[in-house]
């Protein structure tokens, strides 16, 4: 059960947490009330694909807070929680309420449940915001400055981490953009500089605040801290819960590691791996300055032993038989327009204000790449848990003489994997729905 005072017993267990503040402020008479013994459920949403985070309140009120303070779509949220052991900080962070739905009355009339929709304060900024202006330099400077011009410094300030990129551009940013919309588009034009080879960049929002960073750099921080996560079944697992050939490291006792339920998303479809240039794509550019038509080729084989990856094993693997049908002759084709050199000259060295030709094929590869194989997990509720994290993933050989095995885990689900999203849910317990994947294959 949850402790909201933080001050109950000491029996706790898995599931239990602390939610120290569920404050509802109006920004327009600045009321504040107290919803801490109102709500009912609350689930908040971390996504490496999203720029902000969101989350939903459903209520159950028979103080008619809609009208008290009354609910129009301006509000701040603060909340505060953590999983109830010692050793975790807890977490603070503040959304803004944009919609109030599923209102339902009481039969007596002296009640109503409703769910309150809420998105983070940036979220909310960037839907005012325009851009239309110059840009220049590399992209993460580029990121700086459409957050600062844009942003409060309260939004991102020491909240904000930018890795730099190695690239030189200049552009300018349509007015029909918002700032997270020109930085999305900004993200497909970034070089890392720290990879051996191409790696995308992805601009997201955990609790912690707001990241630019490549996948490449994503993988290497994560690579330091990662924790081990079993799914198996109950007649298999000691009396605590675990596995004895895993070991769980960290503040949480082994049943927070232990997976209380896997569902498969996706492992492979060849079919559309062909299709989306996952095995080998072609480009064909129609430099419009120029006036030349250029081909780029490029095979799954061209990056993977360099690039930084979860998994072990390409998309395809080389057949003497397969590869003049497959491989050999590019499936996936693109034409795209190019304006090379039409920026360069002695005060300004550009010489491609595009880079189509270099990262077009690459990025789509990657991007594709990346939900190779994807799983959705439930855990205890755990408030270190980050979009951006990888977790080792441990689940025993799916056979009936499992036991006489020298290695006893089955790699087509063992294995690291990336977090790519998460659902902290607050109810009677706190628990997380986490979806994770892997760009490699792990057999």
């Amino acid at each position: 059960m949850p402790d909201y005072l933080g001050d109950g017993n000491n029996l706790l267990k898995a599931g239990d947490y602390y939610l120290t503040k569920l404050l509802l402020s109006s920004t327009v008479n600045n009321k504040s009330i107290d919803i801490i013994n109102l709500y009912t459920k609350i689930e908040l949403f971390e996504d490496l694909f999203s720029p902000y985070m969101t989350g939903t309140i459903r209520m159950d009120d028979s103080f008619n807070v809609p009208e008290v303070l009354p609910l129009t779509g301006q509000e701040k949220i603060e909340i505060e929680f953590k999983t109830a052991i010692e050793n975790t900080k807890p977490i603070n962070k503040i959304f803004r309420v944009y919609k109030l739905d599923r209102q339902v009355t009481d039969q007596n009339g002296k009640g109503q449940q409703y769910s309150i929709h809420m998105i983070s304060e940036g979220g909310m900024i960037n839907y005012t915001q325009r851009c239309g202006y110059y840009v220049g330099g590399s992209v993460s400077e580029m990121v700086k400055t459409v957050v600062s011009k844009h942003f409060p410094s309260y939004v991102w300030e020491n909240k904000f981490q930018v890795e730099s990129s190695n690239d030189n551009y200049m552009f300018v940013l349509p007015k029909s953009y918002t700032p997270f919309k020109a930085i999305s588009w900004l993200s497909g034009k970034a070089i890392n500089s720290s990879a051996n080879d191409y790696s995308p960049f992805f601009f997201y929002e955990t609790m912690d605040g707001y990241a630019f960073k490549s996948l490449s750099s994503i993988i290497k921080d994560a690579s330091s801290n990662i924790q081990n996560y079993y799914y198996i079944k109950e007649n298999s697992a000691n009396a605590d819960g675990s596995p004895s050939s895993l070991p769980v490291d960290g503040p949480f006792s082994a049943v927070f590691h232990r997976i209380q339920n896997l569902e498969e998303i996706s492992r492979f479809n060849m079919v559309e791996n062909i299709m989306e240039g996952l095995v080998s794509s072609r480009l064909v550019v129609h430099d419009l300055t120029q006036k030349q038509k250029r081909e780029s080729i490029f095979k799954e084989s061209d990056v993977f032993t360099e690039m930084a990856k979860l998994g072990s094993d390409p998309h395809y693997k080389s057949s003497s038989k397969d590869d003049p049908i497959f491989y050999n002759d590019s499936s996936a084709y693109y034409y795209l327009p190019a304006t090379t050199f039409s920026v360069y000259s002695d005060a300004v060295p550009i010489k491609d204000n595009v880079r189509v030709e270099d990262y077009f094929l690459k990025r789509k590869y990657m991007m594709n790449a990346m939900m190779t194989q994807k799983i959705a997990v439930d855990i205890y509720g755990d408030s270190t848990k980050r979009v951006g994290q990888i977790i080792n993933l441990y689940t025993p050989k799916i056979s009936s003489d499992q036991t006489v095995h020298q290695d006893k885990s089955d790699k087509n689900f063992s294995g690291n994997y990336l977090i790519t999203s998460i659902r902290h849910t607050f109810d009677s317990a706190y628990s997380c729905k986490m979806e994770l994947s892997r760009n490699a294959m792990g057999v």
